[in-house]
């Protein structure tokens, strides 16, 4: 769907885009054209300058594709969004729309379990229940 979407608004660099999945229905909530705070952790988790090459393409340099398998990678990256509501005073804690993210936590695990595992107490997040 991403790609679609970037082909029909004619997008060449790099644009950050959110959909909500909602009883299998897909719905795009979000599309700005930048980079967002999740496009450095790719570009670790992949270990390639994704930024040096968003630039090229949006200075219309020719780039070759860069063929990327998520199987290829020995672990799972995970990243969650980081809450301070004791900075936020007389704030309501419950988490709407309109989200008040003072950060985030990054973590690489071996599998998707670990790696959850870690960001939750990485953000002191409460784990659920195994």
């Amino acid at each position: 769907m991403a790609i679609q979407i970037a082909k029909e608004l004619n997008i060449s660099g790099p644009f950050n885009i959110q959909f909500m999945a909602r009883e299998n229905e897909i719905k795009v909530i979000e599309c700005n054209l930048r980079a967002s705070r999740t496009f450095p952790f790719i570009s670790k988790t992949f270990d390639f300058n994704f930024i040096d090459l968003a630039t090229k393409i949006m200075l219309r340099k020719h780039v070759k594709r860069v063929p990327f398998n998520i199987a290829d990678l020995d672990y799972v990256g995970c990243k969650v969004p980081m809450f301070s509501f004791s900075r936020l005073q007389g704030a309501d804690p419950k988490v709407g729309v309109e989200m008040a993210s003072t950060g985030e936590v990054a973590c690489f695990g071996r599998n998707q379990y670990e790696a959850f595992l870690k960001v939750c107490r990485s953000s002191k997040v409460e784990c659920p229940p195994a």
